[in-house]
């Protein structure tokens, strides 16, 4: 564990170096992104932050109380297939739910949206910028919930390796939020910077079907065909996610590194390609 632990300090500190040597240079898109942004996301920023941290004191005070009446009273617990019995077991679970369901039913939408409309335009007839609702509304839901999961989730269970992918997630994605970073992060290439970003979160669908899974495994009492089911989807969105960042890196990020040389964005490439 303390060579694990340290391994990930290493890791961060890495990336705290490298984005600091970064943030000397003029045409920093985390910077640009803080500085134009308008103050759009740090405000839903905010706003989601709060309703995670509510989430978050509902799940604790929820595994604070099942503990309670436990040892208050053991013969007479309340029974270990109950909603209360499963939150108090995973109190971090509604809000991993609320960001993986959210995410994904915002990421899949746009981007049936995007092809219904014949894959041409990111504007809807009504006038709707398909990619501001993802800088606007997707992004905010998830970086907030990983810098909360990060306090609530984490930090108390010691999980660097969690700690740390939640914390390049939050790195990869946060100069996508506005177009003065999104124009560095991708190398002048706004729109497919942030269709990489929708696409990734895509992903998620499979994060959400697996805590239904775990939902099914605590509550179920016979078989039901649904349950095999589950575990066929389980298994076939992890296949289709491994192939989808495979594709992503190999046919869309690396084929693009000339462009990040060009443009002078190295730092981005490599957080991009270690995110992915």
């Amino acid at each position: 564990k303390t060579y694990c632990t340290r391994k990930v300090i290493a890791v961060i500190v890495a990336v705290i170096i490298s984005c600091h040597k970064h943030c000397n240079m003029s045409n920093n898109p985390w910077v640009e992104c803080f500085i134009k942004g308008e103050w759009i996301f740090e405000t839903r920023f905010l706003v989601y932050t709060v309703g995670y941290c509510l989430l978050a004191y509902i799940g604790n005070t929820t595994q604070t109380s099942y503990f309670a009446e436990v040892k208050r009273d053991p013969k007479n617990a309340p029974d270990h297939r109950s909603f209360k019995a499963m939150i108090a077991s995973r109190p971090t679970v509604i809000a991993a739910t609320v960001h993986s369901v959210a995410t994904s039913i915002i990421s899949c939408g746009i981007l049936i949206t995007y092809h219904m409309q014949g894959g041409n335009s990111w504007t809807t007839p009504g006038g709707i910028n398909l990619l501001e609702i993802w800088q606007t509304v997707g992004l905010p839901i998830s970086i907030s919930y990983f810098l909360t999961d990060c306090y609530f989730y984490c930090l108390p269970r010691k999980d660097g390796l969690i700690f740390v992918h939640h914390m390049i997630m939050a790195l990869c994605h946060y100069p996508v939020v506005h177009n003065s970073g999104a124009i560095l992060s991708g190398a002048r290439n706004i729109e497919w910077v942030i269709w990489l970003s929708i696409i990734g979160y895509t992903s998620e669908v499979s994060t959400a079907v697996m805590n239904y899974r775990w939902y099914l495994i605590n509550t179920l009492e016979s078989n039901w065909i649904g349950f095999g089911i589950t575990n066929t989807f389980v298994a076939l969105s992890w296949a289709i996610r491994v192939v989808m960042f495979t594709y992503l890196l190999v046919a869309q990020i690396f084929p693009r590194r000339a462009e990040y040389v060009e443009q002078n964005q190295m730092m981005s490439y490599r957080v991009m390609v270690f995110g992915h």
